[in-house]
């Protein structure tokens, strides 16, 4: 299948803010990038946001489709510490500098916050209540909270675990999302 010129566009901004971070994205500097006019441009994203909260969904949907490569069962089907634990071997791939740097953009805008979220809702168990966990749900806010610190360190530092080391913390935080007990366990 061709890619849509949308998809293409997409593609040029995400090379876009690699290169020179989100104040480089500009319609002229996208449009350059994907060898469209500025017009083709304005067609598909009318304004500068647009074009960023399409950025948010594109790569929220990629990360939807990592996960659910990571997890190798239909997610309806799947536990909570099976997501869980696909979430934390995905974890264990650094993201590009765009999507750290597109991901930042989202803290204040709770519209560009909402393709992400949507994502880790449904992977990861919620950490905004304040009713107390039982050990079970404890190991599960842990394990979310130290994938994303993994994540976070393999995109961020200039010193890469080694395969072993990350399989061995992989695997330690898939053995905490499975503990016994916890919730949505099949």
């Amino acid at each position: 299948m061709r890619p849509s010129k949308r998809d293409a566009i997409l593609g040029a901004a995400l090379g876009v803010v690699e290169r020179g971070g989100v104040s480089a994205v500009t319609f002229e500097s996208v449009a350059t990038a994907a060898g469209v006019t500025k017009a083709g441009v304005v067609y598909h994203f009318p304004t500068r946001e647009a074009l960023f909260l399409a950025l948010q969904e594109y790569l929220a949907h990629q990360w939807q489709l990592d996960l659910e490569a990571q997890l190798g069962t239909p997610v309806e089907s799947a536990s909570q510490g099976d997501k869980l634990a696909a979430y934390a071997r995905d974890s264990s791939h650094s993201s590009s500098r765009a999507e750290l740097l597109l991901m930042l953009e989202t803290v204040d805008d709770p519209q560009a916050y909402a393709p992400w979220h949507a994502v880790m809702s449904r992977w990861t168990p919620a950490l905004d209540t304040d009713q107390p966990m039982g050990d079970a749900e404890l190991d599960h806010a842990v394990a979310r909270l130290a994938a994303d610190g993994l994540w976070l360190y393999e995109s961020l530092s200039t010193h890469a675990l080694s395969p072993g080391v990350r399989q061995q913390i992989v695997s330690r935080l898939s053995a905490l999302a499975h503990r016994p007990g916890g919730p949505g366990r099949h």
